[in-house]
C-alpha cells in the first residue's frame, strides 16, 4: 500500500483529495488544524482504516515532525489561508503561514527525500492582461501596499524556492496552479458556493463591481484528477501546471446560473469593493488559463461543463443540510 500525506486535508480541495487517495488504496495521513470531528468535509471518511489524522499548525516544527511519514512517496501540501476576506482581513498571518510553513514543509521533505506537490494559485499571475496564461507568462502586480497581492506573492515565493530547490537537485517538486476550483463541500465565501448556499437559503447572493469579471470555474473532481496525476506521474517532477477548465464566463453570468439551476426567483446584490475594502483592494479583470502543458505532458484536460457542475453542487447541498444551516 502506498503511503501519501495530504495538508490542508479538512478543507475544500484537501477534503476531497483524501477521499479520492483513500479510494485509489492508499494510506492516507492527513493533517489540518482542526480537530477532526471538527473537519466536516472529512466526516464520511472519519472511521476509515487507512485515514491517520494529525491536528496541527504548519508553522510549528514539531507539529510537523510528529506527522511527518519518512516512508511516505508524496505530500500534498495544500494548508493556507484561502478566500480574499480572510487574506484582506490579516495579510501578515496569510504569508507567515505561507511561507514559514511551508519551509517547515521542505525542510522535511529534503531531508526525507520526499517528493512535493505545491498547491499554488493562478493569482500568481495576478492582473497580466494577456489571456490566456501560460505557466510561463509574466506575472504582473500591483503596489506592494495593496494587500490583495499578499496571496498571489507569497505562494510565489514559494515557487521560487521550489525551482532553485530542484535546480540544484535537493528536492523532487511539482505546482498546480488552480484557477476557480468549485464544488461540493466548499466554504460559502466564493462564487459558487456563495451563490448556492444564499439562493438556497432564499438570501439575495452578492456580486461585486457589476461582476463583468471573467473566470475559468473548474468543477472539484476535475481539480483533484488533475493534482493526482501531477503527483503520481514523474512527467510532472520539477514543472509547474495550470489546472483549471479553459471556458471564460462572466461572474454576474455564474451567479444567474446559480439562480436558474437552484429553480429560484431571487435579486442579486451588488456590491462595490472600493466602499467594502478601500484603496488596499484590487481585482483582476480576466483570468484564463492556457492549459495544453498538462494535456500534452499528463493527458489532463477539465471535461465537466460549468452548468453541469453547478446542479451537481446544488444536488449535493439540498442532500446535506448541514451545509446550509452552517453560519457563514
Amino acid at each position: 500500500m502506498k503511503k501519501v500525506m495530504v495538508t490542508g486535508a479538512g478543507g475544500f480541495i484537501g477534503s476531497h483529495l483524501v477521499e479520492k487517495l483513500l479510494s485509489r488504496g492508499y494510506d492516507v495521513y492527513a493533517f489540518d488544524n482542526r480537530l477532526l470531528n471538527d473537519c466536516l468535509n472529512l466526516k464520511e471518511m472519519i472511521d476509515h482504516k487507512n485515514l491517520h489524522f494529525f491536528k496541527g499548525d504548519i508553522r510549528n516544527m514539531e507539529d510537523i515532525q510528529n506527522f511527518f511519514q519518512d516512508d511516505a512517496e508524496i505530500i500534498y501540501h495544500l494548508a493556507s489561508t484561502v478566500g480574499v476576506r480572510y487574506y484582506m482581513r490579516d495579510p501578515l498571518s496569510l504569508i507567515d503561514i505561507t511561507i514559514n510553513g511551508t519551509k517547515n514543509i521542505i525542510e522535511l521533505c529534503i531531508k526525507k527525500n520526499i517528493k512535493l506537490i505545491f498547491a499554488s494559485t493562478s493569482e500568481v499571475y495576478g492582473k497580466n492582461s494577456n489571456v490566456p496564461w501560460k505557466e510561463e507568462s509574466d506575472r504582473v502586480l500591483g503596489d506592494p501596499s495593496v494587500d490583495r497581492w499578499c496571496y498571489s506573492s507569497s505562494k510565489a515565493l514559494i515557487e521560487h524556492m521550489l525551482f532553485a530547490l530542484y535546480r540544484t537537485n535537493k528536492l523532487n517538486f511539482a505546482t498546480v496552479r488552480f484557477f476557480n476550483v468549485y464544488g461540493p463541500k466548499q466554504n460559502p465565501i466564493f462564487v459558487v458556493s456563495q451563490s448556492v448556499y444564499r439562493v438556497l437559503n432564499n438570501i439575495p447572493p452578492d456580486i461585486y463591481d457589476g461582476g463583468e469579471q471573467i473566470r475559468c470555474f473548474t468543477y472539484i473532481d476535475d481539480a483533484i484528477d488533475g493534482i493526482i496525476r501531477v503527483g503520481e506521474l514523474s512527467k510532472a517532477d520539477g514543472k509547474a501546471f495550470n489546472i483549471g477548465n479553459q471556458v471564460p464566463t462572466k461572474i454576474k453570468d455564474i451567479v444567474n446560473l446559480c439562480i436558474k439551476e437552484s429553480k429560484k426567483n431571487i435579486e442579486i446584490n451588488n456590491i462595490n469593493t472600493n466602499d467594502l475594502y478601500g484603496d488596499v483592494y484590487q481585482d483582476i479583470i480576466n483570468r484564463i488559463p492556457n492549459c495544453e502543458k498538462a494535456y500534452e505532458l499528463l493527458g489532463w484536460k477539465a471535461k465537466i461543463q460549468v452548468n453541469i457542475g453547478i446542479r451537481k453542487t446544488i444536488m449535493w447541498a439540498k442532500e446535506n443540510p448541514w451545509y446550509l444551516q452552517q453560519v457563514i
